[in-house]
């Protein structure tokens, strides 16, 4: 996700239109109290937040509507807000379009939707699935689910944030510290620490623990009936001659002839008058058929419900077993970062060993073959992955479908048999038969398990296979292979921003000194030899700067190289700011109209070389990352600083604010 336009709407009709470039950097440069610092809550409100924290004045007094233009990998989406009342901070009315190419309305005539519903649109479109973060045992905090909102926290770095050594995330420390907690407990789900079906399957795992339970309270039954063997058939057919389910006077020693006999016995009709006679008109009559209806159409549903639950099943297991294929066939081509430093493809032979320069039998494939191959299975792990908890959850909701049209039979019987019992002696010996159904049910329970199937084999297999496969879905919850993935992921971002900080030229950025993330503490760490140094701990505000920027541009292009679903933008304001105070260094008339030049002009030429290169620098780090990951990367910065003689500079400046142009239109103002 992307920004293409913020779009204001006046109180009067007018429209402001801010347009911006995906897939690049965005630069706007103006003076200050033109609604720079403004646009990113105007952004964040558009998004939902609440309450709106755009500032009082000028822009909410003129602004009816805020509005974004947003852009995903198929379509585009309009999203707008209405401004809040007067007396209030804050409003659910929100208006919003989709198209492939969305045009943007002239007006807002009347809303279509709410801010929350906007909020779960864009889940939905940025494909975060159903997710639970699940605090160790022992602490208080409730499980939360990551959604877009969580994620816009690394997506935003107000002048505050920038110049902040005390917090590293925007707007960590409010809520005591409330912010901080919920950015530690997503981020594992925004790094793909956390399964993307991890719910299903801890709900699958209840479903196979529920069933293992059941499974083996049959094998017990079956067992028991087993061991009982002949006597229980003894018992059974003596049962059948006494109801006079059989003639037979006497009973066989033999369990085939006490077999055949019971065989027998299960094919007992009962009399017509309790077979539900059509020729019955009586109110329970007409009941009886309906119910013996309603029995067809359960049985009829009970069949189709597991077909579709062995169906899904199937396709279940061959997805895991593509999935397997594929992972093993991902690892072996990953072995092509092993050519990512060689010329490109027209310099190397490929003939040529690229370890050892030694001439190849046969020709290998070249880099950029196996890299194409390596994409292409990505794609489809991905989309597996991604389609694996709809189908489990499809799964699990076919099974209590399942079990809800067996309770619903299981009813349905005990209605039938209230209303032949309400019938009473004089339809035909209802007491007779209703006693030879029973002694039927429960022949036909023995035969079922009887030793001659013996089926507990069968149900020892069940057993065996449930209690495997709940211990692999437990392998996969485990928690502790969940932090093992974790520190794997950030010790790669930590590692990106080493390598980054000694382009910035940062302080302890040697070459010898690790830098990391501190999820707890909200920070970057420098390991240096003698001891880690927090970022609380280390001088100059632009060494803050340095380090805030490579620890949001390293989570980002983690979150683009590894496809994760999250808003592909981050908006920095004030990136320059650390370098005016050296303007009152030894403070005199000079200075004063230095820095009056500065605010008209944008002009850095008034600083010193040192802080003019230093702000270059940042600037050539930002456009080299966002051009490595475009057109996935998205950047929009806002500045007093205007470099007119850096090419890429002016190639990015969106807007400049100055001589009267803000964003909010002058006119706009003048109506008021």
């Amino acid at each position: 996700m992307q920004i293409c336009d913020i779009v204001l709407y006046s109180r009067t009709g007018e429209r402001r239109i801010l347009p911006l470039r995906v897939g690049g950097v965005n630069i706007i440069t103006g003076e200050s109290r033109t609604g720079k610092s403004a646009l990113i809550d105007i952004v964040d409100y558009c998004l939902g937040r609440n309450p709106c924290n755009i500032p009082v004045g000028p822009i909410r007094d003129t602004v009816a509507w805020y509005a974004l233009r947003l852009q995903f990998p198929a379509s585009q989406i309009f999203v707008a807000r209405q401004s809040p009342p007067p007396n209030r901070n804050s409003t659910n009315v929100a208006f919003l379009l989709e198209a492939s190419e969305v045009e943007i309305p002239e007006e807002i005539i009347q809303p279509n939707t709410t801010s929350d519903a906007v909020e779960t649109y864009i889940n939905n479109k940025l494909g975060i699935s159903p997710n639970l973060n699940t605090p160790p045992s022992g602490q208080t905090r409730l499980p939360l689910e990551a959604n877009f909102r969580h994620a816009l926290f690394l997506c935003f770095q107000s002048q505050n944030d920038l110049t902040s050594r005390d917090q590293l995330f925007h707007r960590q420390s409010e809520g005591n510290n409330r912010i901080l907690v919920a950015i530690k407990d997503t981020l594992p789900y925004f790094l793909g620490v956390i399964r993307e079906d991890m719910l299903a399957l801890e709900q699958e795992l209840t479903l196979n623990k529920r069933a293992l339970k059941a499974a083996k309270r049959d094998l017990e039954e079956a067992e028991s009936i087993r061991g009982e063997g002949a006597t229980n058939a003894v018992q059974l057919v003596s049962q059948a001659i006494e109801v006079g389910l059989l003639n037979s006077q006497e009973i066989p020693d033999n369990l085939d002839d006490l077999t055949q006999l019971l065989q027998q016995a299960v094919q007992w009709t009962p009399p017509e008058i309790i077979s539900f006679s059509e020729d019955d008109e009586s109110p329970n009559g007409d009941r009886l058929e309906r119910l013996r209806r309603r029995v067809r159409e359960l049985q009829e549903e009970l069949t189709r419900k597991k077909n579709e639950i062995d169906d899904a099943e199937r396709y279940a297991q061959e997805a895991d077993g593509y999935s397997v294929a594929a992972h093993e066939q991902q690892l072996r081509l990953e072995s092509i970062g092993l050519f990512d430093n060689l010329p490109r493809v027209n310099s190397h032979d490929a003939s040529t060993c690229p370890l050892c320069s030694q001439q190849l039998p046969e020709p290998v494939p070249r880099a950029e073959a196996i890299q194409r191959s390596l994409r292409d299975i990505q794609q489809d792990l991905e989309f597996v992955e991604r389609d694996r908890p709809h189908l489990r959850e499809y799964i699990g909701e076919r099974q209590r479908e399942l079990s809800t049209t067996r309770q619903r039979l299981q009813t349905t019987y005990r209605e039938i048999e209230g209303i032949l019992a309400e019938r009473g002696a004089p339809r035909q010996s209802y007491q007779e038969a209703l006693a030879c159904s029973r002694v039927q049910g429960r022949i036909s329970l023995w035969l079922e398990n009887a030793v001659f199937t013996d089926e507990t084999i069968e149900l020892r297999s069940r057993v065996t296979q449930s209690e495997n496969h709940i211990r692999e879905i437990e392998v996969l919850l485990d928690p502790e292979e969940k932090q093992a993935r974790l520190v794997s992921a950030l010790n790669r971002i930590g590692l990106q921003m080493t390598q980054w900080a000694g382009i910035l030229q940062l302080e302890h950025a040697d070459g010898q000194s690790p830098v990391s993330l501190n999820l707890n503490r909200g920070t970057v760490i420098v390991d240096t030899p003698q001891r880690p140094i927090p970022l609380s701990q280390i001088g100059s505000a632009e060494n803050w700067l340095g380090y805030h920027l490579i620890a949001h541009f390293a989570l980002h292009k983690y979150f683009v190289e590894n496809s994760r679903p999250t808003p592909r933008f981050l908006f920095i304001d004030q990136p320059t700011q650390v370098y005016f105070p050296n303007l009152f260094e030894n403070a005199d008339v000079s200075t004063s109209v230095n820095f009056e030049s500065f605010e008209s002009t944008g002009s850095i030429e008034i600083l010193s070389n040192q802080d003019r290169e230093s702000i270059r620098r940042i600037f050539n780090f930002i456009f080299d990352v966002v051009e490595l990951l475009a057109p996935n990367f998205q950047v929009i910065i806002t500045d007093h600083a205007n470099l007119s003689d850096d090419e890429r500079f002016q190639i990015a400046l969106v807007e400049t604010w100055r001589e009267d142009r803000k964003l909010v239109p002058l006119e706009w103002l003048n109506n008021e």
